[in-house]
């Protein structure tokens, strides 16, 4: 076997070959979550379980023996979607852990009819994003602001905020080729019901804009992050032309023995309290 794995060959946006196991840098230690961490979440499109979602967290090193965190989201329909929808989809993000910025991005995808197979590189000393698609060869060069993040690095990043109902922020997240900047509101607090850690206190997060997502194409999405110390988020929900999307958390795999890895697989959904930030 190699010793590292090339995560994409394509040139242009300069492939990084990385071997898994790295060494966790000091920088670990100012993480909000344990690298590790892995979270399943269940995908339903209206009332109906279509799918899952399988989220991981490792740190591997690249050629000059940098260590870099990778984040890894896989999606995939299940028997009762795919004869219609089929969905297959892996993107991965390559992360600073010093400044949480992301150094790589791959999305390969398929959605039904739609096909993608992109990646993106961020140089951001030079303030430029290169992006290629390996379907049809096409590149660009888009230039970026010192906190853009891509999807995946952003949704991470989100969890990392002090948050309270009632506040807002503003960021910037490169996708589809396109830089959106995000005016993300915090409306209120609400309770997630989850099958396994039943009432969850969450707080509701709004974007303002729309985007090729994880999952699901477009429209309107809302996210809700618990209010506890690791700020997992709870739900994910998007209303689409054709239906609602949500993506639900089921269970949290890895290290610690926190509610979510330790005390809630022993006990039943009813049993479980509302948990509230500490």
């Amino acid at each position: 076997m190699l010793a590292g794995i090339w995560l994409i060959t394509a040139p242009w946006v300069a492939a990084i070959p990385v071997t898994p196991g790295a060494e966790p840098p000091p920088a670990a230690e100012d993480l909000w979550f344990e690298v590790g961490e892995e979270i399943l979440y269940d995908i339903y499109w209206g009332m109906m379980n279509v799918g899952s979602s399988h989220v991981t967290t490792e740190w591997v090193s690249d050629e000059s023996g940098r260590t870099l965190l990778r984040i890894r989201f896989e999606s995939r329909s299940n028997k009762v979607l795919s004869s219609l929808y089929p969905v297959e989809d892996v993107q991965e993000s390559l992360i600073d852990p010093e400044t949480f910025l992301p150094v790589w991005f791959m999305k390969n995808s398929r959605q039904g009819r739609h096909r993608y197979h992109e990646a993106v590189r961020f140089d951001h000393a030079a303030g430029i994003a290169h992006w290629e698609s390996f379907l049809n060869g096409k590149t660009k060069k888009v230039p970026i602001e010192p906190d853009t993040r891509d999807l995946i690095s952003l949704m991470y990043w989100i969890r990392s905020q002090p948050a309270e109902a009632g506040a807002s922020f503003e960021t910037q997240v490169f996708t589809d080729e396109k830089i959106y900047d995000l005016q993300v509101n915090i409306p209120r607090r609400e309770i997630v019901e989850l099958k396994r850690y039943g009432r969850v206190a969450s707080l509701l997060f709004e974007p303002e804009a729309s985007f090729q997502g994880l999952f699901v194409r477009k429209g309107k999405v809302q996210l809700w992050v618990s209010e506890d110390a690791r700020r997992l988020c709870t739900k994910i929900a998007a209303r689409v032309p054709v239906a609602s999307v949500r993506i639900q958390l089921a269970e949290v795999r890895g290290p610690g023995q926190d509610f979510w890895v330790g005390k809630a697989a022993e006990g039943s959904p009813e049993s479980m309290p509302v948990r509230r930030a500490r």
